[in-house]
């Protein structure tokens, strides 16, 4: 169990905004570190298996822009070249031209790739909720709304 007071926070008094900074970073770390355990044995990371879940349902059949992908995973364009050439390299993900403009590359997910996601995604799934399953579902409910409205306002 995590004691926010060992990073300098002191619940209760009132600093509401350190507290739920602090809690989400650190749960952020928990999280990431569980879900990059799982996906080892995969030979996936956490920013590989974010691409691959954003290239299949984002882009479906017809693919999605290189550069939206980037955009949507806040991915510099070279870190995000080095990740489909591995990706790719795996035949998880193809990458053609767009027929009107040779610039832009359209990235699609291999059926290779989309049947490890689907493999992958139960796993995934039951870290995810066991994660939280201390958490009351009227609560996980509460908490749902306050952070999806949270980060729509966002800037």
């Amino acid at each position: 169990m995590v004691d926010l007071k060992t990073f300098g926070v002191k619940p209760g008094e009132g600093r509401y905004y350190e507290e739920i900074i602090y809690s989400l970073a650190l749960l952020f770390n928990i999280i990431s570190n569980e879900v990059a355990n799982y996906l080892k044995s995969y030979n996936l990371t956490i920013g590989k298996m974010n691409i691959l879940m954003a290239i299949k349902h984002q882009g479906g059949r017809e693919g999605i822009r290189q550069v939206d992908i980037s955009k949507h995973l806040i991915v510099t364009p070279s870190n995000m070249t080095k990740m489909l050439d591995k990706l790719e390299k795996d035949r998880l993900v193809t990458r053609n031209d767009l027929m009107d403009d040779r610039r832009v590359k359209l990235i699609k997910i291999t059926e290779r790739g989309s049947r490890l996601l689907d493999e992958i995604w139960p796993g995934y799934d039951a870290i995810i909720k066991d994660i939280i399953k201390d958490i009351p579902i009227k609560n996980q409910e509460q908490l749902a709304a306050i952070l999806t409205t949270w980060l729509g306002q966002v800037k």
